[in-house]
């Protein structure tokens, strides 16, 4: 006989131990007792297995075998700075920089933003009533803290110093952050359950602060590069590599695609319309790609016969000969919904398409191919982009992946709680993927081809950002006290109003730094200008292409 037997005895202790296992998540708070697990995941672990994969590097080798020849040797340098050629010449044949490097830099994007935080967070415990995160005294202060670390850093200025006092303003203003008050039944359920519960719709995505913020720091990164490369006080070891290598440059191409597949997994979950959940066929996604596709493959078109007539220097090993990243862009949208038909797991069709992709360019001529054809055909012309597009497809493909997981409101202030897990598993799956490739394979990451190390590479960094911004943002808003809900938040004090109006209207912000880019290029000679001089067109720069943002911001109008 089975069923339930209303006559057993339950132990007290053995109930009240399984209740509050079941409850962790309601009370769970970065302190003591929870720091050193924090820790031993994020940090040590990653350093045993960084460890265990330079111990075994070199083992195995199955990249292409490079073949030297005359005409592999460089050419005469051009003598003219102010010439095409010369500046052609400038940004080839570069190795890059250290991962260790890399991510020292962009750790002040981190910083910044936690600095942002916890004072915002304590000023509006000061006084909520009175609270604006709009005034010009506030705007002041999201351009130095957002803006001055980024030049810094990027320029190679004061690296260690910047990173120093990006943690001494962080740690003032987290001393700053009142505790919340004290529960006397530290076990009752937490008031935010209930809000979360109540809230809560099938299909409804709200905006996410975390996802706001990685996306446009990403943006304004990105935006900030194209230009500023151009210029002697931007180190070339950040510009992008030739073949094989790392840089910063490279991680954020790589991050561009990546968060757009984070904001578009929106096109693949279930919608509420009119009450109810609804799927979209494979039709009206291709429909929608297409739509979302054109404007993109347009600008590209404009952007090759721009380059064109005006004979703008470029890098034909980047992208081709033809090719340029809004094509590789545009074509996204396309493709996804017929991967997906496919399979349904972004996960396995991802991880499908980047094992095929390697295998194919390690172990067959193609990878010789690709690194030492002529440029005789439109195919050979354009190898690079043509052939890339695979790797950015499926790194796109791990972007929608995440984003399911992240975009959709939590049903339970428990689910809100396990993404740090999700996430962080995705980081963890993905840094094991890139030092298994890297360090144990020897299979060096590849922006130009975007071989698999690369996409893993990206992947990891994207969800490892991804994760640390959630953790500051629970950590500073665990110190609230409940009654100021999420919901009567003020504009300003969940995202900085300057990167929100960056993410909100991100292509335009893209198109812009572009088109300001090229202007720039062709009225001032950027290699002549001296320290001071680059710094003040660099910052001109800035304020130019978040303008529009700005004020498409200010007048509630959103384009792409």
């Amino acid at each position: 006989m089975g069923g339930h037997n209303e006559t057993l005895l339950k132990d007290p202790a053995i109930e009240e131990w399984i209740w509050m296992r079941n409850n962790t998540h309601r009370y769970f708070k970065i302190n003591k007792r929870t720091t050193p697990t924090l820790i031993a995941m994020g940090i040590v672990f990653p350093g045993l297995l960084f460890w265990f994969a330079s111990s075994t590097q070199d083992k195995l080798k199955l990249g292409p075998v490079v073949k030297k020849s005359v005409a592999d040797m460089d050419p005469l340098v051009p003598s003219d700075p102010t010439t095409k050629e010369y500046k052609e010449w400038r940004v080839s044949d570069l190795d890059g920089s250290s991962l260790t490097e890399i991510h020292m830099v962009l750790s002040t994007v981190v910083l910044s933003y936690w600095c942002w935080k916890c004072k915002t967070a304590a000023e509006f415990h000061r006084n909520p009533a009175k609270f604006s995160g709009r005034s010009w005294q506030h705007f002041v202060f999201e351009c130095t803290v957002f803006l001055v670390p980024m030049f810094m850093a990027l320029t190679e200025h004061y690296l260690y110093t910047t990173i120093a006092v990006l943690i001494g303003t962080g740690i003032y203003y987290r001393k700053q952050i009142p505790n919340a008050p004290y529960r006397a039944d530290k076990w009752a359920p937490d008031p935010r359950a209930d809000s979360f519960k109540q809230s809560f719709a099938p299909g409804k995505i709200t905006p996410k602060s975390y996802l706001s913020i990685y996306r446009a720091e990403m943006m304004l990164l990105t935006c900030f590069c194209i230009l500023a490369v151009d210029f002697n006080v931007f180190p070339l070891k950040f510009a992008k590599v030739e073949t094989f290598g790392t840089s910063i440059m490279d991680l954020g191409v790589g991050s561009f695609v990546f968060s757009a597949g984070v904001v578009g997994a929106k096109s693949v979950l279930p919608k509420r319309v009119d009450g109810k959940i609804v799927a979209f066929s494979l039709w009206q996604q291709l429909k929608a790609g297409l739509r979302t596709s054109l404007p993109v493959l347009v600008l590209g078109i404009a952007r090759f016969v721009l380059t064109e007539s005006v004979d703008y220097q470029k890098h034909a090993t980047e992208y081709g000969t033809h090719w340029n990243f809004f094509f590789t862009l545009g074509l996204l949208p396309i493709c996804v919904p017929l991967g997906l038909s496919l399979c349904g797991d972004l996960r396995v069709t991802s991880m499908a398409l980047l094992v095929v992709y390697q295998a194919l360019y390690s172990l067959t001529p193609l990878g010789n191919w690709l690194e030492h054809a002529d440029r005789t055909n439109i195919v050979a012309a354009n190898r690079e982009g043509i052939f890339s597009f695979v790797g950015y497809l499926a790194m796109f493909l791990l972007g929608m992946s995440l984003g399911q997981e992240v975009l959709p409101d939590a049903p339970t202030f428990k689910a809100r709680r396990m993404r740090l897990v999700s996430v962080l598993g995705v980081w963890t799956t993905a840094l094991i993927s890139f030092f298994l490739f890297s360090f144990v394979l020897g299979v060096e990451p590849s922006r130009r081809f975007a071989n698999a190390p690369y996409c893993f590479w990206v992947a990891g960094f994207n969800a490892a950002m991804l994760w640390v911004f959630m953790v500051i943002e629970e950590d500073v808003d665990s110190k609230l006290p409940p009654q100021l809900a999420r919901a009567g938040r003020p504009a300003g004090y969940e995202v900085p109003v300057i990167l929100e109006a960056i993410n909100v209207n991100s292509l335009t912000t893209f198109l812009v730094a572009n088109l300001l880019t090229g202007a720039i290029n062709m009225q001032v000679e950027t290699l002549l200008c001296t320290t001071v001089q680059s710094m003040l067109v660099l910052g001109g720069y800035t304020l130019m292409f978040m303008l529009p943002a700005l004020l498409l911001y200010r007048s509630n109008i959103r384009l792409r």
